[in-house]
């Protein structure tokens, strides 16, 4: 269990992800072939959980599960990458849910069963687990449908005993940016949208007229920009970060270990700049492998690389 105040608890959903890579898009009735595949960790929680562990960031996972094959794989995979899985719940009535990605970069197409992910609830918080972190994370809003509508009362909460609280929302299926999120946006210290999320939540198709708009709703707004880079709002200023310039293999993930390196930097108490400097050189390395954590598998390894993309 982690030690008092020394980490971050995420709240999440799990998910196998199946990568299929460079596959044309399919056809109904016909067969088209991929040049190979990956089965994964897959779901944005779960990848910036495992990804900020293997940072050297403690971490504990709240989630749900059902008790099958995938489930299995999912809580091997975080407890290799030294997450805490024990409040994870186990639910033999539920499917682990999963997602085939047809990965053409620099596009990629996502097919979702949702099955446990939209069944965690408020109810499910062990709260006395929570109150041992500094810090609560929240990925894939849109799919957490169980508890995305007391998002805001999770946060709320976790405020009320001192934590720090990050939100990504991931792509709205439904395309209705609705409500509950503007609740949750209201206890949200720290904001990670990518750009094109930025613009739907904001109601804008212009970037910066999305940021100026999202500044005002939270202290701190990252906005992730593919190979953009990013933009930082924080402490009543705007930094942006290039990123880096990798030979991209596949860029599921990138975002998730975004997140992770930028909540390690924060974490540390390091300068905005640091924070968002090292969020793009996590999401950089992470494209260079198949998957969300293929290259975050070695924490010597993830140290090294990291050193070599920061001091470019």
């Amino acid at each position: 269990m982690m030690s008092s105040k020394a980490g971050v608890v995420v709240v999440g959903e799990l998910n196998i992800d199946l990568v299929l890579w460079k596959v044309p898009m399919p056809v109904y009735e016909q067969e088209k072939l991929a040049e190979d595949m990956r089965f994964t960790m897959g779901s944005s929680s779960a990848i910036t959980a495992h990804n900020l562990s293997m940072l050297g960031t403690p971490v504990g996972f709240i989630g749900k599960a059902g008790s099958d094959i995938f489930g299995d794989f999912m809580i091997d995979g975080l407890r290799r990458g030294g997450v805490d899985t024990a409040p994870v719940i186990r639910d033999r009535a539920l499917k682990t849910g999963a997602t085939i990605i047809l990965a053409n970069p620099p596009q990629k197409a996502l097919l979702t069963y949702m099955g446990a992910m939209a069944d965690l609830r408020l109810e499910d918080i062990d709260w006395d687990y929570v109150s041992q972190a500094r810090h609560l994370h929240l990925g894939c809003f849109f799919l957490q449908t169980g508890i995305r509508k007391d998002v805001g009362k999770l946060f709320a909460k976790a405020k009320e005993l001192g934590l720090s609280t990050s939100l990504d929302t991931n792509w709205d299926p439904d395309d209705v940016w609705g409500d509950d999120l503007q609740e949750a946006l209201a206890h949200t210290d720290i904001f990670l949208p990518n750009d094109d999320e930025a613009k739907r939540i904001a109601g804008s198709d212009d970037l910066e007229d999305a940021i100026a708009t999202l500044e005002k709703r939270v202290p701190v707004l990252a906005v992730k920009q593919g190979g953009g880079g990013a933009t930082l709002c924080a402490g009543g200023k705007r930094y942006h970060d290039p990123g880096f310039r990798v030979t991209a293999v596949e860029t599921t993930g990138a975002g998730d270990s975004f997140n992770a390196g930028f909540l390690h930097r924060y974490l540390s108490g390091a300068e905005w700049a640091d924070c968002l400097r090292w969020g793009n050189a996590c999401g950089a390395l992470a494209v260079t492998a198949l998957g969300g954590t293929g290259a975050y598998q070695d924490r010597q390894t993830v140290a090294s690389k990291l050193k070599e993309l920061l001091a470019k």
